[in-house]
Formats: C-alpha cells, structure tokens, sequence
C-alpha cells in the first residue's frame, strides 16, 4: 500500500494505491490517526487506485469519519472503483459516507 499526503487549502488529501489488506489497513489507520492527532479534522481520500478494501480498511474509515464529525470536520471519499463502492453499499457505508467523481467535488463545501 503506498499513501501520500499533502495539504490543499487547510484541507489534508490522502491518496491511496493498492490493496486495503490486514498491512494495508494498519498503514491507513497509523497515516489517519496521526492526522486526527495533529488536529486535522477535514479529510479527503482518493481511491481511484485502491483495487480491494478488508473489514480493517473499513473499520479505520468509520472510526475517523466518527472522530472527525465530531470536530465539525469530515472524511470524504474520491474516486471510488466498482468492486470498492459495491462492498460499501453491501454493508450501507453508502449511507454515511459522501462519496465524489472528482477531488474538486469532494472539496467543495469542506
């Protein structure tokens, strides 16, 4: 799993690559926690290039879209693929998460 990071505007935007597996899941978590830690509260995730997500990946999203929200901020997910959006609505992630085509979507109204 490879994660980027960088600030856009007071707006911290991650980008994933690869598979959201048990080691993957555990990058994701340590990169968002610190995050959250450091008082970054409003988050943007480009998924475009994350081909596969375990119940850990979606266990880590639920807890920062909870501590975010609870800081009048929020994590916003980009780009999701087919297989990824499906298992969100399998499981009815769809009905918390907002979900973009595009990264000037998502920061629109952040």
């Amino acid at each position: 799993m490879q994660i980027s990071k960088r600030n856009d505007n007071g707006i911290t935007v991650f980008s994933l690559e690869g598979r959201v597996d048990s080691a993957g899941a555990s990058e994701m978590d340590d990169a968002l926690q610190a995050a959250v830690a450091n008082g970054e509260h409003k988050m943007i995730l480009d998924m475009s290039r994350v081909s596969y997500i375990n119940s850990a990946g979606l266990r880590t999203l639920a807890d920062i879209l909870t501590q975010n929200r609870a800081h009048q901020g929020d994590l916003r997910l980009v780009a999701l693929n087919t297989k990824v959006e499906r298992v969100f609505k399998i499981i009815g992630f769809d009905k918390f998460f907002e979900t973009y085509g595009s990264l000037d979507a998502a920061k629109a109204g952040l």
